[in-house]
């Protein structure tokens, strides 16, 4: 009802025009002043309503009207001066008047045999919720607004629909204030409250000028009235919501003589797991309206403090025997959807509450029970988020939407308890579903990466057109049995018949159980026997120790792609494999060069041995000689050990490096080094080649022309790996 309400009066500000749309602000009493009586005209019927409920067991002797009506004032009187919030109202929410009347209802239950009276009663009931909120100032201490942002929509959605399906439900069996549904006068209480359900609908869209609930109750209770004194009858059929009676302050709780062991022995654990419950459903409520405040008006606050704070009063109202106050989100968002009422409403919405109390007792037993208990029904309905109604949303989010009712009907048929461990279960479900979902963050699957290995033209030209044989997945979040289960059958159905080697990147993956390297070892066990090659890349040391010697693992995803690499090259008839090794110690720079002029050149290098981790320049250095890998590798990186910063590239037999500083003179922008053990190189300086160019002109273009199309395949390879980067 409230949201509705709430879009009612943003379709009429809109409507305004830019002229009338500042006078909110130009008038900030009339603003807070209309923003408090419309978020009261929700409260009086609601809260009055749920006390009367909740302080029920206790009637006879004592004015049950008084103990509702100083419950629905004082609590939110005390946090509106304790904690003023602008845009927040203090009233007693459904959550803790449901959660209050069925801990009494316990303790009431349980006094003829542990011999209590009424106020002891009270004060049994009192400490149970104090508890409650105890816990609750745990939550604030322990900073669980936090954690509450983990949990699935479709969870607190189900809590919240659930207290308000509950509050249906109550009404429905209650008979509508008649007593039962075998009560006789059920028809005609079933017709007044639906009627009063029926007016404030009908008045939603002008409030609130006419504030449909209060109005459509007050309405109700005057028709009663009115055919009483006529003579109709009516008078006599609608029972009233409290008997007439003086007025009367609060009633203080009796602490004195209450056997507190028994009652723990006998109730001890239904009283607590209500205290958890409250405790929980209502922080939830607290934190998840805090993050409605940031996000949507800018008001900015701590959710823990806003714990912290409300669980010390809310506990030493229980302790008063009064149902405590707290965040109304409902009553919050009628002031805040009028500028200007943020910061007076709440206090003057307190005072209403207040002047309620005092002259209550005049009017209260004017009012059927028929009339607020449909003022709950439509409270209860409006409860339920609008997205739960919605046609729409049951369609494109089907299993959330289920997922919602499911908690929600649990709560209003089994009770909060279950209804807490349906949540429980539903958001775990709901979070290992949603891991599972996305533990596939990227799939390549025609050999859009490549590894950072160089390689000579006749190698790249092999290798390039058959990468399509390579499938890499990606994968992200915690591992376990059930995310592991889904990513093996993904990655089998996206396999395609064409593909020989996979590699699964692991390097998102924070932990692996011991169930779900189970998975991952069948997994690779299968595809090694549909003759596909897998390997894991970026295992977390602990996972590669656990998952055995079966499992082919790398240090980085850039070596299983070098690994996959190699096995295609592999694949190369003997006779290319011999070309290329015979093509002589120049190695790329060296082919379609005449003999003489390549032998003279030759003549030129000096060879140089290097050992493992041995540094061949680094990052910086100004000298300029070319180099050409005779055997081993040389690893390039943006400084020494790659370890310390990031692997550029892998050059092999026959390949060049160190040609920037031989073309321009400039320093060295890389160091490099042999990582994978010894390697032996040819060195040529800038000073020889240029005398050597002089005598071999022809051939000296020839090296040049070379240098550049392995700077144009480096520049491609660059440009590769940085759009796969760019691309996550």
């Amino acid at each position: 009802m409230v949201s509705s309400l709430t879009r009612a009066l943003r379709r009429r500000r809109a409507g305004q025009g830019a002229d009338t749309a500042v006078l909110p602000e130009a008038r900030p009493a009339s603003s807070g002043m209309a923003a408090a009586w419309s978020a009261a005209a929700v409260t009086v019927p609601h809260a009055v309503g749920l006390g009367l409920l909740a302080f029920a067991p206790l009637a006879g002797g004592y004015s049950v009207a008084a103990l509702a009506l100083w419950s629905a004032a004082l609590p939110g009187l005390l946090l509106t001066l304790a904690a003023p919030r602008a845009g927040v109202v203090y009233a007693p929410t459904t959550v803790v008047a449901l959660l209050f009347a069925a801990v009494l209802a316990t303790a009431h239950g349980a006094a003829p045999a542990l011999g209590l009276s009424p106020r002891q009663v009270l004060a049994v009931s009192g400490a149970t919720v104090a508890l409650a909120f105890v816990f609750q100032w745990l939550l604030g201490v322990l900073r669980m607004a936090s954690v509450a942002r983990f949990l699935p929509i479709s969870v607190t959605h189900g809590f919240a629909a659930g207290v308000g399906l509950s509050m249906v439900v109550g009404q429905v069996k209650g008979g509508f204030g008649s007593g039962a549904l075998t009560d006789a006068r059920l028809g005609w209480h079933a017709l007044a409250a639906l009627t009063v359900v029926g007016l404030a609908w009908a008045l939603r869209r002008r409030w609130p000028s006419a504030p449909g609930l209060l109005t459509a109750v007050a309405a109700v209770a005057l028709a009663v009235a009115l055919a009483g004194v006529w003579g109709v009858g009516l008078g006599a059929v609608f029972v009233p919501a409290a008997p007439e009676s003086a007025f009367a302050g609060p009633l203080w709780p009796d602490w004195t003589g209450i056997p507190w062991l028994a009652v723990a022995q006998q109730h001890g654990q239904a009283l607590v797991v209500l205290a958890l419950l409250m405790a929980v459903v209502n922080s939830l409520e607290i934190l998840v309206f805090n993050q409605e405040l940031e996000l949507d008006h800018g008001l900015r606050g701590n959710a823990n403090a806003a714990l912290r704070r409300e669980s010390l009063l809310g506990a030493l109202c229980a302790i008063a025997g009064m149902i405590p106050a707290s965040t109304s989100a409902s009553r919050s968002r009628i002031v805040l959807a009028q500028p200007g009422a943020a910061h007076r409403a709440p206090r003057i919405h307190a005072a209403i509450m207040l002047g309620v109390a005092l002259t209550g007792s005049w009017w209260l037993h004017w009012v059927p029970m028929a009339c607020l208990a449909g003022g709950l029904v439509l409270a209860g309905l409006m409860q339920v988020p609008r997205l739960m109604w919605s046609a729409q949303y049951a369609r494109s989010s089907r299993p959330t939407w289920a997922q919602s009712w499911l908690v929600a009907l649990v709560f209003a048929v089994l009770g909060g308890v279950w209804a807490l461990i349906a949540g429980l279960v539903v958001a775990t479900f709901v979070l290992l579903r949603d891991s599972a979902a996305k533990v596939l963050r990227h799939v390549r699957l025609d050999g859009e990466l490549r590894s950072r290995r160089l390689r000579r033209a006749a190698s790249d030209g092999w290798v390039t057109p058959r990468m399509n044989q390579v499938a890499v997945f990606e994968l992200q979040g915690v591992m376990s049995f059930g995310v592991a289960a889904h990513m093996s059958e993904q990655v089998r159905l996206r396999l395609l018949p064409r593909h020989r080697w996979v590699i699964l990147d692991a390097g998102r993956v924070p932990a692996w159980d011991s169930t779900a390297l189970a998975q991952l070892r069948a997994l690779l066990r299968d595809l090694e026997q549909q003759g596909v090659a897998a390997a894991v890349a970026t295992l977390d040391p602990l996972a590669a120790l656990h998952a055995g010697a079966g499992v082919r693992s790398f240090a980085d995803l850039d070596r299983a792609l070098e690994w996959a690499e190699v096995a295609i090259l592999d694949q190369r008839p003997l006779d290319q494999r011999a070309r290329q090794d015979a093509s002589g110690p120049l190695g790329e720079i060296g082919e379609g060069m005449e003999r003489g002029a390549r032998m003279a050149l030759e003549a030129l290098l000096v060879p140089q041995a290097v050992g493992a981790q041995g540094v061949v320049f680094s990052a910086g250095d100004r000298d300029r000689d070319l180099l050409v890998v005779a055997s081993g590798h040389i690893t390039l990186s943006t400084c020494w050990p790659p370890e310390r910063g990031l692997r550029l590239a892998t050059v092999g037999p026959g390949m060049v490096f160190g040609e920037m500083a031989f073309l321009s003179g400039a320093e060295r922008s890389a160091s490099a080094g042999a990582e994978r053990g010894a390697a032996r190189l040819m060195r040529l300086s800038r000073e020889r080649f240029d005398g050597w160019a002089r005598q071999y002109p022809e051939a000296g273009l020839v090296l040049m022309e070379n240098l550049a199309q392995m700077g144009a395949r480096r520049l491609g390879a660059t440009t590769r790996q940085l759009r796969s980067v760019l691309e996550q």
